[in-house]
């Protein structure tokens, strides 16, 4: 089956099943990045274009040599020069909103308290981290510096936690930073490629994502003040809950990419819900009752719809709008 095949498919399933029974959703706007069918088609060429390169060259037992970057680096820009860009979806009310002060390439991070959105957009050749104001338009700077600041959230009392990439003790390094109030920024988290961060409410815990020894995504943890650190296990995309109780996350198992969800400190670990797609991305709603994720109907696929599962697993629902969408916040 083609990309543009399993598009298809993917949207006639998703549409199936998924609204019987379900509780009205929050409010809240759901920001994450939207492509129209147009760019999502663009994107399914550009990635058949691509595999039928790597085909021939192997054919002819040409070397590849690809240009890549640190995970998360690469998979932000892979995002952005899809053509993707910032959007909001209100979900009560099926509603799609494209915010025109926001620049296309700009990646939704964390929503804070006073409901303000960390995003990451790229200056020159730096990622950096900025925060805006639905309500207002104010557009905010919060790093800055000629390293990138590639991904990030918010902690508690008006602390930040990013992912930075750089250079500066001789190697290559993507760590987790945190800068408190009235404290210098520092490092929390040791390489060579950590991201993805999660603060728990109560601040004691930042989750993220770690590679472990044959490449793979590993969860881990790191208190931020006394320097106590452990891990999860395998597992990728974790997003702590507005309690700070539980953790979601994306794991992979025999049929795929699936999401689980586990207490804070590890234990309680099961699957929840389950779909015949592969699942990401997932993101608590703002009252905790839900969770958002990203789905494709194959791994890679730039094809993606975003749907909403109640915390308890027994219900699924996707989001109706015209073109995909990926990487949630809620």
């Amino acid at each position: 089956m083609t990309w543009r095949g399993a598009a298809v498919v993917l949207l006639l399933l998703g549409c199936a099943g998924t609204r019987a029974g379900f509780e009205a959703l929050p409010a809240a706007p759901i920001a994450f990045v939207y492509r129209t069918v147009e760019e999502t088609e663009r994107a399914v060429d550009e990635l058949e274009a691509r595999a039928a390169a790597a085909e021939a060259a192997a054919e002819n037992k040409l070397e590849l040599r690809l240009d890549q970057l640190a995970g998360a680096r690469s998979e932000q820009d892979r995002v952005r020069d899809q053509q993707g860009r910032l959007a909001l979806f209100v979900a009560p009310e099926r509603r799609l909103e494209l915010p025109a002060s926001l620049p296309r390439g700009t990646l939704p991070l964390d929503w804070s308290d006073e409901r303000r959105l960390m995003f990451s957009w790229k200056q020159r050749d730096a990622y950096h981290l900025f925060e805006w104001s639905p309500e207002s338009g104010e557009i905010r700077q919060l790093t800055s510096g000629p390293e990138s600041q590639i991904a990030g959230c918010y902690g508690p009392d008006g602390a930040i936690a990013w992912v930075q990439s750089d250079s500066s003790e001789g190697r290559d390094l993507v760590r987790i930073w945190v800068r408190r109030s009235g404290e210098a920024p520092r490092p929390v988290s040791e390489g060579p490629l950590d991201t993805q961060p999660s603060w728990s409410p109560a601040g004691g815990r930042i989750v993220f994502v770690a590679t472990d020894a044959r490449g793979g995504s590993l969860l881990r943890w790191v208190d931020p003040l006394g320097g106590a650190s452990g891990s999860y296990g395998p597992g990728r995309g974790p997003r702590f809950s507005p309690d700070g109780d539980w953790i979601v996350y994306s794991a992979h198992t025999a049929a795929g990419w699936r999401l689980r969800r586990m207490r804070a400190d590890g234990s309680g670990k099961r699957a929840l819900g389950a779909s015949g797609f592969e699942e990401s991305d997932p993101t608590f709603s703002p009252d905790g009752r839900f969770v958002v994720f990203s789905v494709t109907r194959n791994e890679g696929s730039p094809f993606s719809r975003l749907f909403v599962r109640s915390f308890d697993g027994s219900a699924d629902r996707q989001l109706e709008f015209a073109g995909s969408g990926l990487l949630p916040v809620w």
